[in-house]
């Protein structure tokens, strides 16, 4: 298995709280992180539920995608999105291109 690095900016107070629970379960964070990553990539979902109410989740998710967006066109890196109209998840590149069979 290749193994590869990951950054993350979080808020410290998060962190120390999130290794505090992590050292409470005997393991570091990294393991916790992987534990966490693992989960979504076999379950191919986020495993505990969004709520926020109203559409106020939504706003926050676009606005996320927006910033990726303006990071990856820089970058020239395609980003993953998903297509509300044709209910399926897509590839979109700097050049506007969308591919949408990401099989």
């Amino acid at each position: 298995m290749t193994e590869t690095r990951l950054s993350v900016r979080v808020d410290s107070t998060t962190k120390r709280n999130a290794e505090a629970v992590f050292n409470a379960l005997g393991m570091n964070m990294s393991t916790g992180i992987n534990i966490f990553l693992s989960r979504v990539a076999n379950t191919r979902s986020i495993p505990f539920a969004l709520e926020l109410g109203g559409d106020t989740l939504e706003n926050l998710m676009r606005d996320a995608v927006k910033i990726k967006l303006s990071t990856a066109t820089a970058s020239g890196t395609p980003i993953a999105l998903f297509d509300d109209a044709q209910n399926r998840p897509y590839l979109e590149y700097p050049d506007g291109r969308r591919v949408y069979d990401l099989d």
